[in-house]
């Protein structure tokens, strides 16, 4: 008889019974892990680290009931923006987003390991580990993002919503309640486009419109001003009257004309103006910031007779950038010409004074952002008052386009153009109520006024008087039929090179707040 120990055997009934063991506590684990990646501690709460769990799952329940209260009391959208607006907010935000995350991953490796049965099989145990790995990285990928995203934000909020150069008594009032806008019937929006870059000299402000808001309906007047209109009005606090004690701007002499025949101390180089005062005069302007863009702003404001509560600057390569951000535009275009026939060049190459490209079709086409770019700035085929009509349609189709649900996609690539290509003396803390404006605004109607030579406007002697008239009339008056919005057009791509096929367009009365870009 050998004197070998006898191995123990299982039975068929015994391995049937450890592989249930193992499948049970196998779904346990994975069970209480997913538990854990969706409610911080959860998981925890059943294993032998359950009072560690309950701890973390009450304080993930407090931040969340403390969102829950926001939300309920201030709203979804609100609330958010009382949050980006708010450099504390931010701060605990990024705070609670990185020690969280790390906490949270923590917790989730810690309830797989707990949970994991000793005996279980080597199969399982990789497995449990992998989705323990992929709930990790899930949960720690978006708590990076949300510190990303709250960092961003808070840089983008202190660079460009800092207030600016605002005087005081400059801004828009908004108030506490359910209208922000209770105290303020009207806001005035100075839109300037920024025409510095690659062939050009200085700062000139190409594109000027100012958007007059009704802040109860809405409706919206986009005041387009001529860039080469001369003889404007400077205010009397202005340090140009030191040249021209007229108060008049080249009256009565131009001394650029003596230098350049084409700039007849224009609208247009009122910036590169006072920027070269300031040259002369080093102690001229101290205290602020951008001088030449503040006396703009006063001179534009005397131009129209209204209040400027606020301004926004956007030089060339941010526009662009903006509208691709966008995912392009829908414009309606329309081409030159009496008969709407002539093709309208852009893509010009300041090299050798050429264009690379047309439009040759009338119509709504969906363009990129350098091609809206071009769009709002040829007059090659034209000129001024027409490109003037452009930028409004631009602006117009920006303004209805625009959607929070993608733009939040591209948050990080909306906030480095907003800090390198964008300026504004919008106060971070009332962005929440200008959310609002603007929701009103793709709600009503955005009608134009124009000031051309064949309403009797000549643009080196501008009647400033009746310009007034007309801006008091344009905002006191409800919106044209013309005004309202209609079904949009079947989109094709861009134009390029090609015979035009356009359709003749019929042109609004000038000098009345319309729709000409329908």
């Amino acid at each position: 008889m050998s004197n070998e120990p006898t191995r123990p055997t299982t039975g068929s009934g015994g391995r049937r019974s450890l592989r249930r063991e193992h499948a049970v506590g196998f779904r346990r684990a994975l069970g209480l892990t997913a538990l854990g990646t969706l409610v911080p501690g959860a998981g925890l709460t059943r294993t032998r680290r359950k009072v560690w769990g309950w701890v973390l799952l009450a304080i993930s329940l407090a931040l969340l009931g403390l969102v829950v209260a926001g939300l309920a009391t201030r709203g979804l959208r609100r609330f958010g923006l009382d949050v980006i607006t708010h450099s504390a907010a931010l701060t605990l935000v990024i705070a609670v987003s990185l020690v969280g995350g790390v906490v949270w991953c923590a917790s989730i490796i810690a309830t797989a390991v707990l949970a994991r049965p000793r005996s279980l099989d080597r199969s399982r145990t990789r497995a449990l580990a992998i989705f323990t790995t992929i709930m990790v990285i899930v949960v720690g990928s978006a708590a990076f993002k949300a510190s990303e995203y709250a960092f961003i934000t808070k840089e983008t909020v202190v660079e460009v919503f800092s207030g600016g150069d605002l005087k005081p008594g400059e801004g828009a009032v908004v108030v506490e309640g359910e209208d922000p806008w209770a105290d303020t019937p009207r806001v005035n929006i100075l839109l300037l486009g920024s025409d510095a870059g690659v062939g050009r000299t200085g700062t000139r402000t190409d594109s000027m419109v100012v958007a007059s808001v009704d802040t109860k309906s809405g409706r919206t007047v986009l005041i387009s001003l001529p860039r080469n209109f001369q003889r404007v009005p400077l205010p009397r606090s202005s340090k140009l009257r030191d040249i021209w004690p007229s108060g008049t701007y080249g009256v009565p002499t131009c001394p650029r004309q003596q230098i350049n025949a084409s700039d007849q101390c224009m609208l247009n180089a009122i910036w590169t103006e006072v920027d070269d005062y300031r040259a002369r005069n080093p102690d001229a302007y101290s205290g602020v910031a951008v001088p030449g863009r503040s006396e703009l702003r006063d001179v534009i404001s005397e131009i129209v007779g209204l209040k400027i509560n606020h301004m926004v600057v956007i030089d060339l390569k941010g526009f662009q950038q903006l509208i691709d951000a966008m995912g392009g535009v829908d414009v309606n275009i329309k081409l030159a010409g009496p008969n709407g026939d002539q093709p309208l060049p852009y893509g010009k190459d300041y090299g050798n004074g050429r264009y690379s490209d047309y439009f040759t079709r009338s119509g709504v086409h969906h363009l990129t952002g350098y091609q809206a770019l071009w769009y709002a700035r040829t007059r090659a085929a034209d000129g001024d008052f027409q490109r003037q009509s452009r930028q409004r349609c631009v602006i117009k189709a920006v303004l209805g386009q625009v959607r929070p649900s993608v733009m939040i996609t591209k948050y990080p690539q909306l906030a480095r153009i907003a800090r390198d290509n964008i300026y504004t003396d919008v106060p971070a803390d009332t962005l929440p109520a200008f959310a609002e404006l603007v929701e009103r605004i793709q709600k009503s109607s955005i009608d134009s006024l124009a000031f051309t030579p064949a309403d009797g406007f000549d643009p080196a002697r501008p009647d400033y008087g009746r310009l007034r008239r007309l801006v008091q009339a344009a905002i006191e008056s409800p919106p044209a039929p013309s005004a309202t919005r209609s079904t949009p057009l079947p989109t094709t791509s861009a134009p390029r090179t090609g015979a035009p096929t356009a359709t003749p367009s019929r042109t609004p009365p000038a000098n009345t707040a319309h729709d000409e870009c329908a």
